[in-house]
């Protein structure tokens, strides 16, 4: 069996490149065909329509795991077009070619679908209401791979770490480093998720795999602020840093951003255990597993 993924140099892409081994012959592209840890990779540039089809008609696949987007949320508010071509129009590309082949086609998707407003965990049926630019683009491009008709599971996700890349986790880690004080966002709910226990998920999922829309993140919630304290704490003890910061939790209007962020991003994920047997783990249980992982590589 023969997996296309992309993405594969970003946190997601690079544990499914892991993980999917044991699935299939994994065939990993990048946007310009760089190597990642030493490992060679396929140029595919998602956001050109015709080299995506180049390379489809060349590989074949079976499967595409589209692990690839434009996440740069603030910046996509000034660059519509290509958040669009990469976002939603390279989702469509992807679902036209496994209607015709009839492959399957996995792709992940966001929390920013929904307006954030409500105050109980979203579900997989409640109404989207993005609220940018890239919220926008990712909905565009669940509703291209829904109106396909084509094989599909697609994935929303949230708050998404890993010990590799930019993300939260490791910008406090970076920080904790250079300040004894910090301000972060204490009026944002979500659930932590790390890229590992998406990958693993998602291999699961391909094993026996059922149409649909599902919610994957980790379970539990908290705060962008509480999420901080909890890396501090566990990074004073694994001798990450010397000394933890002292973390003031501030409301989102201290913190101004160019993109609107959900205030509520908590995934109900009842529907993946039901559907597909699959639980998450909590979130605090991830962090520390992700946390060690970065301690032996330091």
């Amino acid at each position: 069996m023969k997996i296309l993924l992309t993405g594969a140099s970003g946190q997601v892409g690079y544990e499914l490149w892991r993980t999917l081994q044991f699935i299939g012959e994994v065939i990993p592209t990048t946007s310009k065909g760089y190597e990642v840890n030493g490992m060679p990779t396929l140029a595919l540039n998602i956001a050109d329509s015709s080299d995506i089809e180049k390379k489809l008609n060349a590989i074949n696949p079976d499967i595409i795991v589209n692990a690839a987007a434009y996440t740069a949320v603030d910046d996509a508010e000034g660059n519509h077009s290509l958040a669009q071509r990469i976002n939603a129009d390279a989702p469509a590309i992807f679902a036209k070619y496994s209607v015709i082949n009839d492959g399957l086609l996995v792709h992940y998707s966001t929390d920013y679908v929904f307006s954030g407003k409500k105050e109980s965990p979203w579900i997989e049926e409640d109404e989207c209401d993005p609220q940018g630019i890239y919220a926008n683009t990712k909905l565009l491009g669940e509703l291209a791979i829904l109106d396909s008709g084509c094989q599909h599971m697609i994935f929303r996700t949230a708050w998404v770490y890993s010990y590799r890349g930019k993300n939260f986790m490791k910008t406090m880690l970076k920080l904790a480093k250079e300040h004894q004080e910090l301000n972060v966002v204490d009026d944002q709910y979500g659930s932590p998720t790390s890229a590992s226990s998406i990958a693993l998920a998602t291999a699961l999922a391909m094993k026996n795999p059922q149409d649909g829309l599902y919610h994957m993140t980790s379970s539990g919630k908290t705060t962008w602020c509480n999420f901080a304290r909890k890396i501090f704490s566990n990074a004073e003890h694994m001798s990450l840093i010397d000394n933890k910061p002292m973390v003031h939790g501030i409301t989102t209007d201290k913190y101004p951003t160019r993109a609107k962020r959900p205030s509520y991003s908590v995934l109900d994920c009842s529907k993946l255990k039901q559907t597909l047997g699959i639980k998450m783990p909590n979130w605090q249980t991830s962090l520390q597993l992700c946390m060690q992982n970065l301690r032996r590589l330091n």
